[in-house]
This record gives structure tokens, sequence and C-alpha cells, in this order.
């Protein structure tokens, strides 16, 4: 995460983030090769690149070693949906390769940079030593990098990784600051785009009632030292309930209206904003949700994954609409 130094606050502010479409328009392929042109070098020099996708071949995006030799597997999601698949696909490659040895790799190495140099060669001049080509690819490193994830996701990759795979997930993000475009590769899933629309979590494992509480009052909340994420900034934006185990369950757009109180029926304080066109799926009278839309529904809809339970959830215009226009037909 990206933070700013505030000298008037003496406090550190997150830097919201652009999803790719702000930051890139339609170029979305060209950051799959600004990655592959600076992985080896800028990013993870710890790793010799060796070898590309080639057209029309069942190949990861990129094939690498690190210093012992092991084939590291580059599988890059920039684009589309971002789902648990991407992790089953590397795992496929890393599976697929496995069998590989120096002699197949150097073969790799010379199809895809077309040089004279041998593999061996290129491993000395890269880490400043040699090895025996029979410690080549005794064993496969995964690495998966793409815009975001979802916790159902993460848990794939942390089975995986505490039964003995290498594999490890990163996600990147693009920052305007300044007028100027700066770009992070983190392995931190949480990340806040700059936009106004947005989902908030009823926060059901803490306040049982308090998506009820909403959906009756037309407002959404946050509680406790979480009070500071509802802001002027959601005014006239569209702004979803999303209830862990259901997805979202109402929707409306941000008003002028914002209040801090004591809410006397949750037993917290309480910040919140109400909305306007406010539709829903809940039966205010028993709190039964009748409908909803899924966290698979959403992503299927706006083509990538998120971390569901964060307590917000930027969306970017284009998404925010969709997902209303959706809650309209549904509720």
């Amino acid at each position: 995460m990206l933070l700013e130094f505030d000298e008037q606050s003496k406090g550190l502010i997150p830097v919201y983030g652009m999803n790719i479409m702000d930051s890139l328009g339609q170029n979305e392929k060209d950051l799959e090769n600004y990655l592959k042109s600076t992985i080896g070098d800028l990013l993870f020099p710890e790793y010799l690149v060796f070898g590309n996708e080639r057209s029309f071949q069942s190949e990861a995006d990129l094939f690498a070693v690190n210093s012992y030799g092991d084939l590291v597997v580059f599988e890059l999601k920039v684009h589309g949906q971002y789902d648990r698949g991407k992790v089953y696909q590397a795992l496929s490659y890393a599976q697929h390769f496995s069998f590989w040895r120096y002699t197949e790799m150097n073969n790799h190495y010379k199809k895809c940079f077309s040089n004279e140099k041998e593999l061996i060669d290129a491993f000395e001049e890269h880490f400043g030593f040699k090895i025996d080509t029979t410690e080549f690819n005794n064993r496969q490193k995964i690495i998966v990098i793409s815009h975001s994830s979802s916790e159902d996701t993460g848990r794939i990759s942390k089975y995986w990784k505490k039964i003995g795979v290498d594999i490890e997930e990163y996600f990147y993000r693009f920052y305007d600051v300044g007028g100027k475009k700066y770009f992070e590769l983190s392995n931190e899933l949480v990340f806040q785009q700059n936009s106004y629309n947005c989902w908030i979590n009823t926060c059901l494992r803490y306040y049982p009632m308090a998506y009820l509480d909403m959906v009756k009052e037309e407002k959404a909340a946050t509680y406790g030292d979480r009070r500071g994420i509802i802001g002027s900034w959601m005014n006239k934006s569209y702004v979803f309930l999303y209830h862990n185990g259901y997805g979202i369950i109402a929707a409306g757009k941000g008003t002028a209206t914002i209040k801090d109180h004591y809410n006397k029926v949750l037993k917290d304080d309480e910040r919140y904003i109400k909305l306007t066109k406010f539709i829903y799926g809940v039966n205010t009278t028993d709190g039964n949700i009748i409908k909803s839309l899924s966290p698979s529904y959403i992503k299927e809809i706006l083509e990538r994954d998120f971390y569901f339970p964060n307590t917000i959830v930027t969306l970017t215009e284009n998404e925010a609409s969709a997902l209303f226009e959706e809650c309209k037909k549904q509720f």
C-alpha cells in the first residue's frame, strides 16, 4: 500500500489507486509486455528469465530460473477474470514442465531469444557463478501476478504453499500522484481504487442486525473505529450494501446527509450516509434476505475478482452503473 505523509496532521494517508482502464485505457496487453520486459531486471532481479510464451503454444507467460537452477513459472493476469483459475493454470504449467532438464531449458532459451549463447553462460553472467547442469529444475516455483484476488482464491494458494508447493501471489497497482502515474507490485491483497462508487460491508460478524437497520433507514453505515470510511466523497455516488454470505442486498445513491450518532440498537458509535433511489432485496418485517447479487455473480458481471470481506470496496463508474442496473432488475 502506498501512503502519503501529511505534514499538517503528521499522519499517514492512503493513496488511492486507479483501475487498469483509467491508467492504460484499452492497451491492457501493453502492461503484460511491460511486465515481461522488466521481470528479471527491475522486478524480481533475483531471477534469470530464459523464455517467454510463444504464439499458439500452451506455455506459461514467462520462464525463469533462480540461483539454484529451479524453474520459476510466471503467470500474468492483467485483464479478464481474476479467479482461482489463474492459480490452477500456473500449477498446471509447473507440473507440465517439471520434466524439463537443462537440455530442454537450453533449447527453449535459444528458441525464445535467438542467440548463440548457452543458458549455462547466461546463468553465470547473471548470477556470477556456475552450477552443474544436473542442478537445473530439481524444484519448481510459481509466481502469479494479477490486479486483484479473493479470499477464497488466496486460501487455495496458501493451501498449496502449506503442503510444500512454492507459490506466491502478487498484485499490481497504479497511482496518480501529482499528475504522474506510478506503478507498484505488492503481495498485499486489499486495494482501494480512486473512485467515489463503492459497496459497504454490513459487518455481520460484529453487528448481526446492522444490515436490517441500514435497509430500514435507507442508509450505509460504519461503526466504532471504522467510522471514518464514510465521507462526503460518497455524495451522488453509487453505494451498495454487501452482506457476507449473500452478496449485494441493497443499493442507492449517496446524499449530502452524513451524520455521527450513537446507535442505541447496535450499542456503538455510528456514522451513516443517507441513500436515495434506494432498492433492496430484504423483507424488512422479518429480516429475511429474499434476493441478492452473489459474489460469483458480481465477478461474472464485472469480470474481475474482489476481496469481498473488506469494509469498503471501491468500483469504477462503469462497474457501479452495471451493478445498479442489475440490482434494479433483481430487487
